[in-house]
């Protein structure tokens, strides 16, 4: 069965997804829409596609699924209109702004009888994929305790300095969310599907200030405590001129490690001297996202492993860190979902 693609959205992640698209044998874009008709024209031509600035001329196209790359304000009412158009849907991350618009987005598929998927696309780099496979197999034990780290290396920064990107709609939380919706969610997303459920969330947010004339990097850093009883540290933000990544997994019988995707998995096992290097599987993470919504759209899963509910979960992660952060207080969960109303958004914090 061929599968003909709308792409929503001309910006920089449409090229990553042609060519994810381009590795289908069974998929083809056909059109392109976005409202800047000379970004339609570039991406329709490197997709052999047809441009259209009127959003309803692809709806109306022939078309069965729609991969929506565009600002996340704009997630919930395109993600309306493509399900009420019959067409199944790839939604970049992050999902929306709040937990409402999320649940709204999958309220309405469910209606329309289409698949969501959520482009939480780090859950299928080849690194990940070959850690959650070693968990899987019982390699480590159970997973107990782990560290998801993402920070930055920064500039110094003077007071008064504009920041790198002014003006960009990342640099508004109100349209962004901040970085841990924007970024980060992509550790919260891998973590919740190493360690599971979580039951509440810790975190504290420091930088900022002023030091002789400079502003110090902003870093957030949280505790969360999962219903297994699992306790992860999770950290994003910036340091200057000191980049960190690293990423471990403590289990009872053994651990792993590594400190970049794509990298080797490194297993620690107690009666080694040093740690065991693991190849990671080796693919295309875009490709195998794409496989994964095809596999609901033909019946063969109930739902993409990104479905809707994963990334209100993922959402609902990230908005704790801010309302934790906030409040100075822990932010409990209920069946996977923080204590907060449907309609909280950070629209203070851009770390």
């Amino acid at each position: 069965m061929e599968h003909k693609i709308g792409l929503i959205g001309c910006g920089n992640i449409a090229g990553t997804w042609i060519k994810a698209v381009e590795a289908q044998p069974d998929s083809r874009i056909t059109v392109a829409f976005d409202l800047n008709g000379e970004a339609a024209e570039t991406r329709a031509a490197e997709a052999g596609a047809t441009a259209v600035t009127d959003l309803d001329e692809l709806l109306g196209a022939d078309i069965d699924i729609v991969v929506i790359g565009t600002p996340t304000p704009s997630h919930p009412e395109l993600v309306r209109r493509a399900a009420e158009a019959g067409k199944h849907v790839m939604c970049e991350k992050p999902m929306a702004l709040n937990l409402q618009q999320c649940q709204e987005m999958i309220d309405v598929c469910a209606t329309a009888a289409v698949k969501l998927a959520i482009g939480h696309t780090i859950r299928f780099f080849g690194t990940f994929r070959t850690v959650r496979r070693l968990v899987a197999e019982g390699v480590i034990g159970t997973p107990v305790s782990g560290s998801f780290d993402r920070t930055n290396a920064a500039k110094p920064r003077r007071a008064g300095e504009d920041a790198r990107w002014t003006g960009h709609w990342r640099e508004d939380p109100r349209n962004s969310g901040g970085s841990v919706l924007e970024g980060f969610i992509h550790e919260l997303d891998c973590t919740r599907s190493v360690f599971g459920t979580v039951a509440g969330v810790s975190a504290d947010i420091a930088g900022g200030r002023e030091y002789d004339g400079y502003l110090s990097p902003q870093t957030v850093q949280g505790l969360i405590r999962f219903e297994s009883g699992a306790l992860v540290t999770a950290r994003t933000g910036s340091a200057v001129g000191v980049p960190s990544r690293g990423y471990w997994v403590g289990g009872t019988e053994a651990g792993l490690r590594f400190d970049r995707w794509g990298q080797p998995v490194l297993l620690y096992r107690p009666e080694q001297e040093g740690p065991e290097e693991v190849a990671a599987e080796v693919n295309n993470p875009y490709t195998v996202e794409l496989e994964d919504l095809l596999a609901a759209v033909h019946g063969d899963i109930d739902e993409p492993e990104n479905s809707g509910r994963n990334g209100l979960e993922n959402v609902g992660l990230g908005l704790a860190f801010y309302r934790s952060c906030e409040t100075g207080t822990r932010v409990p969960f209920t069946d996977g979902l923080p204590d907060l109303p449907m309609s909280y958004q950070n629209t203070e914090f851009n770390f």
